[in-house]
């Protein structure tokens, strides 16, 4: 969830050169998601206890561990988390993605066969975001321990991509949720973005893939992290991205409608 959520914060807008260029290019436009139309479920993640009363967390691009103590902790996307053991049936993690602060509540349901996770912070624009997840355990296990897959995704947070040219070659991707921006060519280099809730380490490459597609490359201190190939309609009327981490065999397919 975490990484979802995080991840559709940091992926989101474009803007062009030119008019003509503008004119040239599909992507070009401020995109809106349809979640009825999308697919954001099927991923697996998984709690493993380790030594030292550390707690080892495994999502799709990453994994990291902590103890559920509310000490201070590092995620993949080095950034600072804490972990707190609330109750026998409730965990909460909090987030600090530099100014921005991501609260989530883990807990358990249904005998321990469902595991909800609600989310909540303020983005740096001040925009509310409010999502909820569910997995079910797939695997043998107690408590949070074990492994889980996602069902169901409640998510109320607008989530928009403004896309324009950069020259004939590229595209300016800003994002104005997060106050952030990255420059990128069709050449497979990795950028790093600018951003105040940017993570130290992360980097976007873009490869042209089609006259209306571009594959993605997001990569975390130089490893892979995430692929995805994002595809204008014919009618240039839908964006869709279609990846997954690089631990997932099951991809999200994220559908937005042209607005503007």
């Amino acid at each position: 969830m975490k990484s979802q959520t995080l991840r559709l914060c940091l992926i989101a807008a474009l803007s062009c050169a030119s008019a003509a260029a503008m004119a040239e290019n599909p992507f070009a436009g401020t995109w809106k998601i349809d979640y009825s139309k999308s697919h954001v479920t099927g991923q697996t993640i998984s709690f493993t206890s380790e030594a030292d009363g550390k707690v080892r967390f495994t999502e799709p691009d990453g994994s990291y561990t902590f103890k559920p103590d509310g000490s201070n902790g590092t995620n993949d996307f080095n950034q600072t988390v804490q972990w707190k053991e609330m109750d026998a049936h409730t965990w909460k993690a909090f987030t600090k993605a530099g100014s921005m602060v991501v609260t989530e509540t883990w807990t358990l349901g249904d005998g321990e066969k469902t595991l909800t996770v609600a989310t909540s912070g303020t983005r740096p624009n001040g925009q509310q975001e409010d999502a909820t997840e569910t997995y079910t355990r797939v695997g043998p296990g107690k408590g949070f321990f074990g492994k889980w897959k996602s069902t169901k995704l409640a998510n109320n947070t607008p989530t928009t991509r403004q896309f324009e040219a950069n020259g004939d070659d590229g595209v300016i991707w800003n994002i104005p949720e997060i106050k952030a921006s990255v420059n990128l060519k069709f050449d497979g280099k990795d950028v790093a973005p600018t951003g105040p809730t940017v993570p130290n380490g992360l980097t976007l490459a873009a490869t042209k893939a089609g006259p209306r597609s571009f594959e993605l490359v997001e990569k975390m201190n130089g490893k892979v992290i995430f692929k995805a190939r994002l595809t204008v309609s014919a009618d240039g009327k839908t964006l869709t991205e279609v990846g997954a981490g690089v631990g997932s065999t099951v991809p999200e397919r994220l559908v937005y409608n042209k607005a503007a």
